[in-house]
C-alpha cells in the first residue's frame, strides 16, 4: 500500500535521521566531521522535497531540487624515488710488465774440448786405419766455436788414413725443428758421406761419416747405407756415453737486428766493381739446412749465421770470396789473434779489425772486423799478390749494412 506521509510524520522522520547523522564517527582518525553533517543535510533535504521509495511503497515521483555532488579532493600521491646506490669502483690494479728475459750463459758441452768428446781409444775403433788427427783450419775462419758456443754447442773433426769422423753437438731446444728433422734419418752424398743426427738424453748429436758409393753415379745403395748407418750408431752412442755437462744456450745476442745477409745478388755487384772480377753465387742464404752439412746448417738454422759465397766461373780460376756474418761472436779468442802472420788492421765502419796471411795457403786472406757483439769474417782465395782487396770487401759489407 502506498500512502503519503502527513506534515507530522515527515517532521518525525526528519528528527530521527538528523539525530542518527550526529551519532555517525568518522572511520578513521583523518576523516572530518563535516562529513556526517553534510550527509544529514542531504537527506533532509531528500525527504522534504520529495518522497521515500522504500520496498513496500510505490508513490509516484515527485520532482526533486538536485543537490551538489560531494567532491573529494584528492591529493596527488607524489611517489618518492628509491635512490639507486652508485658501485664502488673496484680498483684496477695496474699488470707489473714482464720484464724481458735475461740471456743466459751458454753452457758449451764437454767444456769445449773435443778430446772429452772421443779420445783416442775410442777414435782407433771409429776410425778405419788409426786414431787419426784433430783437425783444425788455419786463420781466423777457424773460429765458427764462437757461435756454436752460443747453442751450447761445439764441432769436432778427426781425420784418419782413409776417412773421417765429424760430431757436431748442442743444447737440443737450439736446433731448429726443421734441422732436426731433415737428419732424423741417415742421408749420404757421394760428395760429403753420410750424417743422421737425433737427440740423447740433454743433448742433440749430429755426426758425418766419410763413405765411398761403389758407383759414384748411381749413388749409394741400399747396402752401403745401412753399413755407414751402424756407424754413425757407434759414433753417437760413443760420443753420448762420455761424461759431459748438459749444454745451455744463449739466444739472447745471435739474432742482431740488421745483422744478416739477405741479398747476396746485390752484394755480388758491390764485389765485382771492387775486384773486377765476374763472379757466380755458389752458396746464399737459405741454402742450408742440407743434413749432410751438419754445422753450417746449424749455425745459420740456429745462431743467426749467414753466408754468401762467391767465386769466378773462369776455367782454372782461384778466385774465390766468402762472406760471412756471425751475430754475437765478438771478437776471436785471443789464442786466435796471436796465430803468425795476424795483425790488427783498420776497416772504416767496423770497431776493430784483424788481417791474416797465410802465404802456405797460396794468396789466402781472412778479414775479421767487429761491431759491437757482431763479427764480420772476410775470406778471400786469389791467384796473385794484387787480391789484397779483403779491407775494401768488408767496407763495402759493413756499409750495406747500414
Amino acid at each position: 500500500m502506498n500512502e503519503e506521509l502527513t506534515a507530522d510524520e515527515r517532521a518525525a522522520m526528519r528528527s530521527r535521521i538528523v539525530g542518527g547523522a550526529r551519532d555517525i564517527k568518522p572511520a578513521g582518525a583523518h576523516r572530518n566531521a563535516w562529513i556526517a553533517g553534510s550527509i544529514a543535510a542531504a537527506l533532509v533535504v531528500a525527504i522534504t522535497g520529495g518522497v521515500v521509495a522504500t520496498s513496500t511503497l510505490s508513490a509516484p515521483q515527485i520532482a526533486n531540487t538536485p543537490s551538489p555532488a560531494l567532491t573529494a579532493t584528492v591529493a596527488p600521491v607524489v611517489s618518492t624515488p628509491t635512490p639507486t646506490p652508485t658501485p664502488t669502483p673496484t680498483p684496477t690494479s695496474t699488470p707489473t710488465p714482464t720484464p724481458p728475459p735475461v740471456p743466459s750463459t751458454p753452457v758449451v758441452a764437454f767444456n769445449g774440448d773435443c778430446g772429452q768428446m772421443l779420445s783416442d781409444a775410442d777414435l782407433s775403433e771409429l776410425l778405419i786405419g788409426g786414431p787419426g788427427r784433430l783437425y783444425t783450419e788455419p786463420g781466423l775462419g777457424t773460429n765458427v766455436e764462437d757461435s756454436l758456443a752460443l747453442l751450447g754447442g761445439l764441432s769436432c773433426i778427426w781425420i784418419g788414413n782413409q776417412d773421417s769422423i765429424s760430431v757436431v753437438v748442442a743444447a737440443p731446444s737450439a736446433v731448429a725443428p726443421d734441422l732436426q728433422a731433415s737428419m732424423a734419418s741417415v742421408t749420404c752424398s757421394v760428395d760429403r758421406g753420410c750424417a743422421t743426427g737425433r737427440v740423447v738424453a740433454d743433448v742433440w748429436i749430429g755426426a758425418l761419416v766419410s763413405a765411398r758409393a761403389g758407383d759414384y753415379d748411381a749413388g749409394f745403395t741400399q747396402e752401403e747405407v745401412s753399413a755407414a748407418s751402424a756407424r754413425l750408431d757407434r759414433v753417437i752412442s760413443r760420443v753420448a756415453a762420455k761424461p759431459h755437462a748438459s749444454p745451455v744456450a744463449s739466444f739472447g745476442s745471435v739474432h742482431a737486428d740488421g745483422w744478416v745477409l739477405s741479398d747476396c745478388v746485390a752484394l755480388k755487384g758491390r764485389l765485382e766493381g771492387i775486384t773486377g772480377l765476374s763472379l757466380e753465387i755458389r752458396v746464399a742464404p737459405g741454402t742450408y739446412p742440407t743434413p749432410t752439412r751438419p754445422v753450417e746448417s746449424l749455425l745459420m738454422s740456429s745462431a743467426g749465421v749467414s753466408t754468401c759465397e762467391f767465386r769466378e766461373p773462369a776455367y782454372g780460376s782461384r778466385e774465390m770470396i766468402e762472406v760471412t756474418l756471425m751475430p754475437g761472436a765478438s771478437a776471436p779468442p785471443a789464442s786466435a789473434l796471436a796465430v803468425a802472420g795476424t795483425s790488427e788492421t783498420s776497416v772504416p765502419g767496423a770497431d776493430r779489425a784483424w788481417v791474416h796471411a797465410d802465404p802456405s795457403r797460396g794468396y789466402s786472406t781472412d778479414l775479421v772486423a767487429v761491431v759491437g757483439d757482431n763479427r764480420l769474417l772476410v775470406r778471400r782465395f786469389t791467384g796473385s799478390p794484387s787480391g789484397t782487396d779483403a779491407d775494401k770487401i768488408a767496407a763495402a759489407v759493413l756499409e750495406s749494412l747500414r
